[in-house]
């Protein structure tokens, strides 16, 4: 809130009510001390209304003075209020004289108030009509439900549709909004104001005039504020990328991810050396079961005889059977060889 019209905003009615709560508050607080260490030379030469001029700029300070850091001050925008107040006793007081909202400026920026300087000179400025009449008009609906709040006076559920006719006739007159914040304090206050309990229980019943939704106009501003904001900030791209990435994996550059074989892939390097064991396996399961056929059947039984009576070897047969055996044995060495391959390439 440095520069002056940058960072102004509506007050919201919470901030409004308390605002004009500690207001009410220090008015009563105003004594003889203050006005004796009023600082000469403010007043200039002004010659009438002195003690309501100098009972306006003791108001002003005792009201920041309430705000104990700039922190709080920004919080509850309270020179935003304070500066409203002193438009609107301009205008209703002292017949719009200008010269008495410089003598406003003079006060808060000498040199025995530097810590009220510090919080809001730059914020103390006369308002232009325009903004004047929107903020008076939304501040006086922010009056009519407080009053409503209260439940002080007369008739709840007519003091809550005052203040629904109030806030349904800013949208008559201001039917062309270009204000985003204006845009917005209404909207925020629809909002309080709907889910008020009284409200939104319908006690009242059809008592109370539905609050008319906000201008066109205010959305199409609110909706390019939120482009322009975003764009600005460059939100859009960002999310846009997160979505994108979503389940992706990224590794820093130069790292790779081992591919991890299927259960059933055998690796190339292993391959090589499964081939011959595969096909000398399938070569003793041919030969063995040639052998079984010439030995347990009765073509094995033919070919001996025709092999005995050709060459008339008995002898020859048991060197067959021996050999038989061998093979038999060269076939278990191997087979065992070959399973515990297979154990060790399940192991890896």
């Amino acid at each position: 809130m440095e520069a002056s019209g940058q960072n102004e905003r509506y007050d919201s009615f919470d901030e409004y009510s308390s605002n004009k709560d500690i207001y009410e508050r220090i008015r009563s607080e105003i004594g003889g001390d203050d006005y004796d260490s009023f600082p000469s030379g403010v007043l200039q030469e002004k010659e009438v209304n002195i003690d309501f001029i100098k009972k306006d700029c003791l108001k002003l300070r005792r009201y920041l003075i309430n705000f104990n850091t700039k922190e709080n001050c920004i919080k509850k925008n309270c020179c935003q209020y304070i500066n409203y107040f002193l438009n609107n006793m301009i205008r209703d007081h002292y017949n719009s004289d200008t010269s008495i909202f410089n003598i406003y400026k003079t006060y808060i920026n000498h040199g025995s108030n530097n810590y009220i300087k510090s919080l809001c000179a730059s914020e103390i400025n006369y308002m232009e009509i325009n903004k004047y009449e929107k903020t008076k008009n939304l501040y006086i609906t922010y009056d009519l439900y407080k009053i409503f709040m209260s439940n002080k006076y007369g008739n709840l559920c007519s003091q809550a549709n005052s203040c629904a006719k109030t806030y349904n006739n800013l949208k008559t007159l201001y039917p062309e909004l270009n204000d985003t914040k204006f845009c917005r304090a209404l909207i925020d206050f629809k909002k309080v104001f709907e889910t008020n309990e009284h409200i939104s229980k319908g006690k009242c019943d059809s008592e109370i005039e539905n609050l008319l939704s906000y201008p066109d106009s205010c959305n199409k501003l609110l909706q390019e504020s939120n482009k322009m904001t975003l764009s600005s900030g460059h939100e859009a791209p960002v999310l846009e990328a997160q979505v994108e990435s979503a389940g992706q994996v990224h590794l820093p550059k130069g790292d790779k991810i081992d591919e991890i074989p299927d259960d059933n892939t055998i690796p190339s390097g292993s391959l090589g050396s499964a081939l011959p064991i595969t096909l000398f396996s399938s070569g003793i399961s041919v030969l063995l079961i040639l052998l079984s056929l010439y030995k347990f059947t009765p073509l094995g039984h033919w070919l001996r005889l025709q092999t005995q009576r050709f060459n008339g070897v008995s002898e020859q047969f048991d060197g067959e059977q021996y050999e038989i055996q061998q093979h038999n044995s060269e076939f278990e060495e191997q087979n065992t060889e070959y399973d515990g391959y297979n154990i060790t390439y399940s192991s890896l």
